[in-house]
Order: C-alpha cells, then structure tokens, then sequence
C-alpha cells in the first residue's frame, strides 16, 4: 500500500508527498487545462484515489479499502468505505465560496447531532495557500442508505405521505437553526435579494437554453413574473434553506416494501431566503408535482395558513427563478402540463392545491 509523509502540515493545510520505492517526490497538483478536461476527470476514482487515500490518512480516518465516487455535481465527491464522505473543491465554479460556506454549516450541523444531516468530521487544504489553487476539502459523515430516487416508482404511496409528512417538521427544525456568528449565512435578506433579480435578469435566457417550455411560453415569462419585492417579505426573518431537496437528496432504505429514511444530503446549494423557495425542488423533484404530497408537507410544516390566493402565482414565480432547470423533467413525464398554453394555466396546474 502507498505510504504517505507529510512533511509539512498545519491545522489549515498540507503538502503531499509519496513513498514510491523508498524515495520521496511531490504528489502533482491536480491540473485541467479547459473545463471540458476536468469535466473528463471529475469523478474519475483512479485520479482522485491519491489524493482522498492521503486526506484519511492525514486525519487518521480507518484505512480507505473502498472509495466510490458520489453523486456528480460541481465537485470530486467519493465515498470512504461507506463511512465517510470527500469532496474536493475545484476552483471552477466558485470553489473558494462553496468550500467556506459548507465548512461553516457542516460545522452548525455537528451541534446538533440529532438532525439526520452530514456532520462535519475533518477539513483542510491539499497545497497552501497561495497563487496556485490550493484545492481546499471537507470531510462529513455518511448518512446511509440509497436515495429514494433509485426506488421512487417501488415506494407505496402510503410511504410518500408519510415522507412528506416528515419532512415538514424536519426541514422547520432546519430553517430555524441558529446562525449567530456565521459568516456565510448571515440573516439578512440583502444576498436572496440579490440572488433573485440576477435570476429574474437571465431568466428568459436561462429557460431558451433548458427548452424545456415552448417557446410561446418563454415569451409570456416577463409579462408573468411577480416583481422581486412581491416575491420577499421583508418584513419576516429570512431562514436558512437547503434549497434542492429534490429525489436525489432524500436517503433511505427500502425494506420490507416499505420506505425508511435515514436523512438528507447535499446541502451544496444551502442559502438564506424566503421558505417558499425551499418548495421548488421539493414539490417538483420529490414530490413530482404531486399535490396531495404538498398539503401533506405543508400541513406537518404548520403553514397551511400562508397558502393564500397569490401562493400559486409566486410559487411559479419561483419555479421559473429557480437556479436550475426543473421543469424539464416533469413535464416530460406529465402530459397534462405539457398541455398548458399559459404561464398561469401551467401553475394552477402545478401549484393550486386548493
């Protein structure tokens, strides 16, 4: 087995060397000339190894006999012996902000144990700071299971309410965290402000690119989106959001025939806002726009009573604001939505549950 020697480290970095036939040379900073190579290399386990095997060891995590790379995303994310979770952070893609702001939550995690999310468990820097990209790393727990994504169409209906019906005092519990002394997640609105009149600036664009909706509906986007200021209660505390709670963030395990969950992951998108965005992902990539399974939710959550006559129109605001493409799924698999001929008759479809 490769031995590691680590000869200079300090709480915040490290530099990697390598034992190979009795003799010590500089582990190569990993390197991609384009986007398009390092998209070739991403999740490619062989690349990583070295460098996964080096940080647990580094932080005297068990021996890593197993290494499977996690979900694809933005990151090189792998899983240690199904105990622990990796992920690298590339510079590509806003890698230095990324890297801070899920140190800092995971760390608000691991105050509070009893919350089925990832805890943190080890971070660092793989090369110090300085001109070169330093490929900053976390490492959290594993929450076990399969996403209920893999075994949604075999989950009984009567396990999807009850999902949802869980989920809504959980993610209550999530939205209510302290967040006194973060940095990242201040409690002020300014950021999800921000964020949403860059989204409202590129959102015809963003939806030619997805295509996903015809374009005769794409035409009517500026006409239909509710302003910003509509969209955000100012006057009510901004809360912590996962913001992509969709089928691939929900583990679990299917026995017996029946659903069991273990907890949430991926908290990569995680911002502060306003509650009704949380519902985007939620309703359209969990729930697959079923209703039933939104009262549910939103009964268990205990805002039953926000649901007034402009929910509908800014739930839809939202969906087309949203920072990814969700629509393109479900309305490939629902034709009744594939029907619609208005931005307005498309959200009374998807979001009245009146």
């Amino acid at each position: 087995m490769t031995k590691y020697a680590f000869l200079q480290a300090t709480h915040s970095f490290v530099i990697l060397w390598t034992n190979q036939q009795g003799g010590y040379f500089h582990m190569q900073r990993p390197s991609f000339a384009s986007r398009e190579e390092y998209a070739r290399h991403f999740i490619d386990i062989e690349y990583w190894q070295p460098y996964v095997e080096a940080i647990c060891e580094r932080h005297n995590l068990a021996p890593s006999h197993h290494i499977q790379r996690g979900l694809p995303g933005s990151n090189p994310v792998f899983i240690v012996d199904e105990r622990y979770v990796v992920k690298i952070y590339t510079r590509l893609f806003g890698g230095a902000e990324s890297s801070a702001r899920e140190l800092e939550l995971y760390s608000l995690f691991a105050r509070f144990p009893q919350l089925p999310f990832p805890i943190l468990l080890a971070f660092g820097t793989l090369f110090p700071v300085g001109q070169e990209w330093h490929w900053p790393y976390i490492v959290i727990s594993v929450i076990p299971g399969t996403n209920i994504g893999e075994f949604y169409e075999q989950v009984q209906y009567a396990d999807k309410l009850a999902l949802a019906r869980y989920l809504g005092p959980l993610l209550y519990k999530l939205h209510n965290l302290p967040l006194d002394g973060l940095q990242s997640f201040k409690p002020a609105w300014d950021g999800f402000v921000s964020f949403l009149e860059q989204q409202r600036h590129s959102c015809v664009e963003n939806h030619k690119c997805w295509k996903a909706l015809p374009a005769s509906l794409i035409g009517q986007i500026d006409g239909y989106l509710l302003p910003v200021r509509t969209l955000v209660n100012q006057r009510s505390r901004p809360l912590l959001l996962h913001c992509d709670l969709n089928q691939d963030h929900v583990m679990g395990f299917l026995k017996d025939g029946h659903w069991q969950t273990t907890g949430i992951i991926d908290f990569g998108d995680a911002r502060i806002g306003e509650r009704l965005y949380e519902l985007i992902a939620l309703h359209v990539g969990l729930f697959h726009g079923d209703k039933t399974l939104l009262r549910a939710f939103l009964e268990s959550y205990g805002i039953d009573k926000m649901v007034e006559k402009q929910f509908v129109h800014q739930a839809m605001s939202y969906t087309l604001l949203f920072e990814f493409d969700v629509l393109g799924p479900i309305l490939q698999a629902t034709p009744s939505l594939r029907s619609a001929t208005s931005l307005a008759k498309l959200a009374e479809l998807l979001w009245d549950i009146e």
